[in-house]
């Protein structure tokens, strides 16, 4: 594959990328059937939230995108779920599965479809650390009390369907890969940077601290 191309889908899915989360009780046998490196597809919107603290359920999917659009700005009385939507259909790579316990972490990257070849034969460093930093910051989180908001009867109903796959268990995407792709190294990690908020989603951020690109993303 032309290094021009890895290059071009590394900027747009990387460059101000954000943390997104989205927890659900999930049949372990579902769980199961994620694989890293896989491609899945969303058919649905993904609501996902900006928060995370506590695991109360078994899974949590850890969405890394650019492109989730914050409905707080439209309605703001969903600003205490961190209330974010990314446009259906979405396409994923299943950067890592991560279990602690009973409880799970799989985490996503979120690309725009003209890319799927460039993410199912290709990886790279930034993914590598991507990857780290998802298992470091879940390892903090799980030892924290669950936001009760979350736990509200209207979120719940939002974020309890799997992603990728229908109610039954089937991936919505049929060809899927699973074979460990080729490393790449690109430029494209020096080209990722950090993304301006908008006062709107600086008031739904819960840790203010945040300074750099990674610890925006998994602060």
């Amino acid at each position: 594959m032309e290094h021009k191309k890895i290059e071009e889908a590394y900027n747009d899915t990387f460059s101000g990328l954000t943390m997104y989360y989205r927890d659900c009780t999930l049949n372990p046998e579902y769980i199961a059937k994620y694989t890293q490196f896989q491609i899945i597809q969303e058919r649905g919107f993904t609501d996902v939230s900006s928060f995370a603290k506590g695991l109360c359920s078994n899974l949590r999917y850890a969405i890394a995108s650019n492109k989730a659009k914050n409905m707080t700005q439209v309605n703001p009385n969903v600003k205490k779920y961190g209330f974010h939507v990314i446009a259906a259909p979405s396409y994923y790579k299943v950067l890592d599965i991560y279990k602690i316990g009973d409880q799970t972490q799989i985490l996503l990257l979120h690309f725009d479809e003209k890319y799927k070849a460039v993410f199912q034969t290709s990886t790279s460093n930034i993914e590598e650390k991507v990857i780290g930093m998802g298992r470091a910051s879940f390892d903090k989180k799980i030892q924290l009390e669950f936001s009760e908001a979350l736990q509200e009867d209207e979120w719940r109903k939002r974020t309890q369907f799997p992603i990728g796959m229908s109610d039954n268990g089937e991936f919505f995407l049929n060809s899927t890969s699973v074979d460990k792709p080729q490393t790449t190294s690109t430029t494209a990690q020096t080209n990722t940077t950090t993304k301006t908020l908008t006062p709107e989603q600086k008031a739904t951020t819960e840790t203010p601290e945040k300074k750099s690109f990674w610890k925006k993303l998994f602060g």
